[in-house]
């Protein structure tokens, strides 16, 4: 039965939702870690430039979650544009606006 687009998912976990078996593997490496933190402290520095790297960036992968490429749609906007000037000025004399300006002036006391 191949993949159908828009189909209705029925049962499993909801999306989200951690996995059972690797929620209880981290839980149980976080305990055994957990008592190790004084010794792991004491013997990275021991170690030689390489296999010191090596194993920082190893308790990197354990401690930093792994980012997960997200897909994003891309919404496209119209580029072409029509734009109409209403002038609607036109219809109003010189000495209409003079007025206007004179009145609004005198309400705001400039």
């Amino acid at each position: 039965m191949p993949f159908e687009k828009n189909h209705t998912k029925k049962g499993g976990r909801k999306a989200g939702q951690p996995n059972k078996t690797s929620k209880e593997i981290r839980e149980a490496s976080a305990l055994l870690l957990g008592g190790q933190l004084e010794t792991l402290g004491e013997l990275l520095p021991t170690l030689k430039p390489n296999d010191y790297l090596k194993a920082i960036a190893m308790l990197y992968k354990v401690v930093v979650p792994q980012q997960r490429q997200v897909e994003t749609e891309t919404i496209t906007h119209p580029t072409n544009f029509e734009i109409t000037i209403i002038d609607k000025l036109k219809d109003v004399s010189n000495k209409d606006v003079d007025e206007a300006i004179n009145d609004w002036e005198k309400d705001f006391k400039l």
